[in-house]
């Protein structure tokens, strides 16, 4: 019971929430990367070495690392 409570307190605070919201944001862009730039390219071909693909990815993988320092740190 006690290591529950713990864990209740310690997702409630303020540093674990943000961690959680921009690893859900860096996770999002990391899996819908391939549908916005299709849709951005217009239904033509994507090839994976795309720079924006890859530079979304890139992005979503800085904010989960990101998310997991704020997380664990503060």
């Amino acid at each position: 019971m006690l290591m529950f409570v713990d864990l209740i307190t310690r997702l409630s605070q303020a540093n674990v929430i943000i961690g959680i919201i921009l690893c859900s944001i860096g996770l999002g862009l990391v899996l819908l990367s391939r549908k916005y730039v299709g849709t951005q390219r217009g239904g033509r071909e994507i090839q994976e070495d795309d720079k924006a693909i890859l530079l979304l990815r890139a992005m979503g993988l800085i904010m989960i690392v990101v998310a997991m320092i704020v997380m664990i740190i503060y």
